[in-house]
């Protein structure tokens, strides 16, 4: 009963004020079906198997008849007790059909494993009503007796026919936010109720909140020389510009809101952007008395291992310890796993409707953003606002219990997926949520007047500073051949896969260069960390640089080469090469010279419609301004031509509740699809490979493995959290199939998808220069 009451107080803490009650009532029930001696039995026993053992259904049931009789959501009730230990469902696939209801057999439910939970119910029923009545006396809930007594077959009823009606009604306002709405109210009560249980359960403790000034950006520059350059001048206006914008305007046109800013590479957009997150953070705080935290979204983990160390460096100089107001997560995988212990019948049953996760396990599986700044990926966001999975959804309430959300290098979000995340994004402010949509190249995810650009006026007398030309078809060979014969200059090459990259770097490796240097995600963060730090000092010294990149280097990476080659993409990625060529305006002109390679795998990358756009919207040479003037109608003729059926089928999923289903194969669903068939970036199946390149890795290594040794849950969760933080930075991720010809062996017995290759074998497995050593026929 302690742990209830508690669960309810911290939900209700953590769930926005319209969904307080609910919350509440979600953390009181939760767990009242333990109150059996078959959940006892399964307490000592954990290969008992009993689906009276679950206790979230009939809690679940109880939570939605108190609802309903104070006139709350009553399904949204149900899903958020009935999955809390679980992924989110379909309800038509919690729920039998309501013709179905024929206890005690319910011999005409024809999926055997609701049948199994359904027969339990009324072996529960006898068991709770011994001590549900003086339970919900103390916690204030309804005496259950006429819930016990037949009401439960009532609401079970009522509950069925509305999944029913979910499942088979057509929902033509599917861009209607109405639409829209209990969709987020049911993810938010159950991010709720899932991170409040898990906390308490772990004794976890939210740490104090930190007030940061808003003028940290405005010392930090103060204390820094960057080098001279004609761009400082339009560096200077744009922080200007935007600083005055989140000064001057009133605080409802800026929170919550949606807002975009605009600007080229080069000019200065991340410590702009940061400023305005502070400002407008510290103005809530004036004039409304609490703090939204500031979550920063970054496409690549490369980029968030440069942002984070920018804003790192703001933190000191303003007198912050980082680690105590600065977290890190993205997708990488946690070093715990599930007990082996579970039974296949277990398994089958609890993974319709019981997946008891272990608190350690789960709490690693999906950290809170319980941080005043949090760097994170795209992946993350966009997972977690699509989102059914318990791991994803739990840090869901802290992201609309009021936060500063940058998504910076928006351009690089898959175009299939625009209608749907540009009707999520626009749903946001009304969960208190202030959307910053950052990039030099803005994509179409706002519709048009409704956000609100900080760069107003937009910079004037820009320079252009780069040229791209389209030149005619050629050979990696050819390629570097003309890549030698300027070989004075400093140049970045970009290709679109791994295996031309690798192809290219060898064809260039004779030619005896004397600065030649390799970039992927073939190589582990911390060369690349090192390499690009080494790359950035030689370019200062205006050494002949010259480096082979995948599309690695296209985003937020601060580097200035005189000359560059990209290999046909979207516009957006040509830009974002062109940004890294004469960045800092020193020459009058330079040239990117954008080739069909005729090794190139450009459509299998990209698909033939975004490259066929591109070519058409680049036919001959132009600036990077004037290609950057022709951006909307490309953006435009992409949205026609793309599409957009599966972001109109998973918006169709959002509006009627399809979270997820049994047995789904996403690719053969067509129109009708539920939200976990959701993939922000297609992932094939792929394995983590750790690289113990020196002692740190070495010592990070035994970390990791004292650490999975400790008895104390929650000292091993911390311990396991700090360890594989610092092994993170050894570690890559291979696509199998590109792997299996190669595979070092396992760093933990029983983990196939975590590898190790040794100080020893590091001639068989990693090349110092290109990384992880695997059959070329196999990349990518």
């Amino acid at each position: 009963m302690t742990h209830l009451r508690a669960v309810g107080t911290l939900a209700r803490n953590f769930a926005p004020p319209s969904l307080a009650e609910m919350a509440e009532l979600v953390g009181l029930v939760h767990d009242l079906g333990k109150a059996t001696p078959f959940f006892q039995q399964r307490l000592n026993n954990p290969q008992f198997a009993d689906p009276a053992a679950n206790h979230a259904y009939i809690g679940a049931l109880f939570g939605a008849w108190v609802a309903q009789q104070r006139g709350f959501d009553a399904l949204a009730v149900f899903l958020a007790v009935a999955r809390h230990h679980g992924p989110l469902r379909t309800p038509a696939a919690l729920l039998p059909d309501p013709d179905d209801i024929d206890p005690p057999d319910f011999l005409t439910v024809d999926r055997q494993g609701l049948r199994r939970v359904l027969r339990a119910l009324c072996r529960q029923i006898p068991e709770v009503a011994k001590s549900w009545p003086s339970l919900c006396e103390k916690l204030a809930l309804p005496d259950p007796t006429p819930f016990l007594q037949g009401e439960i077959w009532d609401i079970l009823r009522e509950l069925c026919e509305e999944a029913w009606r979910l499942k088979v009604h057509a929902l033509p306002t599917l861009h209607d936010p109405q639409a829209r709405r209990r969709y987020w109210e049911i993810n938010i009560l159950f991010s709720a109720l899932i991170d409040a249980d898990k906390k308490l359960a772990a004794q976890y403790q939210n740490p104090e909140r930190v007030r940061l000034p808003r003028d940290l950006v405005v010392r930090y520059l103060a204390t820094t020389s960057s080098r001279a350059s004609p761009l400082q001048g339009q560096r200077r206006v744009l922080f200007e510009t935007v600083a005055r914008q989140v000064s001057l305007r009133p605080l409802p046109e800026l929170f919550p809101a949606l807002l975009t800013l605009t600007a080229p590479t080069g000019a200065g957009k991340t410590l702009a952007v940061l400023h305005a997150a502070l400002t407008i953070r510290a103005r809530v705080e004036e004039e409304c008395g609490w703090s939204p935290r500031i979550i920063y979204a970054l496409p690549y983990i490369n980029l968030i291992e440069q942002t984070a160390s920018v804003v790192r460096n703001v933190l000191v100089t303003g007198g912050f310890d980082p680690d105590d107001v600065l977290i890190e997560h993205h997708h990488l995988a946690p070093l715990v796993r599930r007990g082996a212990s579970h039974t296949a019948a277990q398994a089958a049953n609890q993974d319709q409707f019981e997946e008891d996760l272990d608190v350690d396990e789960a709490l690693l599986l999906a950290e809170s953003w319980d941080a005043e700044i949090v760097l994170t990926t795209f992946v993350q966001v966009f997972h977690t606002l699509v989102g059914y999975q318990n791991r994803s959804l739990k840090k869901l309430h802290t992201l609309v219990s009021g936060s500063i959300l940058i998504l910076d290098e928006v351009q690089a979000l898959d175009a299939h997926y625009w209608p749907l995340l540009r009707a999520l994004l626009a749903d946001l402010p009304e969960w208190n949520v202030t959307v910053i949509l950052m990039t030099a190249t803005q994509p179409r995810l706002v519709e048009s007047g409704a956000a609100l650009e900080l760069v107003d006026p937009p910079l004037t007398d820009y320079p252009s500073r780069v040229v791209l030309q389209p030149i005619a078809p050629q050979t990696i060979p050819e390629l570097a051949e003309a890549i030698a014969g300027i070989r004075d200059r400093s140049q970045l090459i970009v290709v679109n896969s791994i295996r031309v990259s690798l192809e290219l770097y060898r064809a260039l490796e004779r030619y005896s260069f004397p600065y030649l240097y390799y970039l992927s995600t073939n190589i582990t963060p911390r060369d690349r960390r090192r390499r690009l730090a080494e790359i950035q000092k030689l370019l200062l010294a205006r050494e002949p640089v010259v480096l082979v990149s995948t599309q690695v280097v296209e985003a937020g990476i601060d580097v200035d080469f005189q000359v560059g080659w990209r290999e046909w993409g979207p516009l957006e990625s040509l830009l974002q090469v062109a940004g890294r060529i004469n960045r800092n305006a020193e020459q009058s002109l330079a040239f990117l010279r954008v080739i069909p390679l005729q090794e190139g795998q450009g459509e299998r990358v990209y698909g033939r419609i975004l490259l066929e756009a591109a070519r058409s919207h680049l036919p001959e040479a132009m600036s990077d301004l004037e290609l950057i003037q022709r951006l909307d109608c490309y953006f435009q003729t992409i949205e026609q031509r793309i599409s957009q059926a599966h972001a109109e089928a998973l918006l169709k999923a959002v509006a009627s509740l399809d979270y997820d289903r049994p047995n789904v194969d996403c690719r053969k669903l067509g129109a009708s699809v539920p939200l976990s068939c959701f993939r922000l970036i297609e992932e094939l199946p792929a394995l983590s490979i750790v690289v113990e390149q020196d002692d740190h890795a070495t010592t990070a290594i035994k970390k990791v493995l004292n650490a999975l040794a400790l008895e104390h849950p929650h000292e091993r969760r911390l311990a396991v959290r700090e360890a594989f933080h610092e092994l993170e930075y050894y570690t890559i991720t291979p696509l199998l199939q590109r792997a299996v010809g190669n595979l070092p062996p396992p760093l933990l017995h029983g983990r196939e998808d975590l590898r190790l290759i040794t100080c020893e074998q590091l001639e068989s497995f990693y090349d110092e220069k290109t990384g992880f050593k695997w059959d070329l026929n196999q990349f990518v």
